[in-house]
């Protein structure tokens, strides 16, 4: 994986959640673009997120990945209860 690969998926409009699939078959959701910061050959992506009482999500536990070690996406669909109310 290149680091435009997975800034491309983090731009996407809408945004999509996803999972990505690690070569030791490991996966990490990535339920809000804004929890991942990409670097030229790792990425820091979020293992435990919560919700903040705003909706917003608050990275409690991550992890510093390999680019070259993400094989794939596998895009996510959350229950309703799940999604952000956007402000007017």
């Amino acid at each position: 994986m290149r680091a435009g690969d997975l800034l491309n998926k983090l731009h996407d409009e809408p945004f999509q959640p996803f999972r990505a699939r690690l070569t030791n078959n490991s996966t990490i959701d990535v339920l809000d673009p804004n929890t991942v910061v990409v670097g030229p050959s790792s990425a820091i992506m979020p293992i435990e997120a919560i919700r903040d009482s705003s909706g917003y999500y608050v990275v409690a536990r991550w992890r510093t990945v390999a680019l070259a070690h993400i094989i794939e996406f596998v895009d996510i669909d959350l229950p309703k209860s799940h999604t952000r109310k956007k402000s007017s």
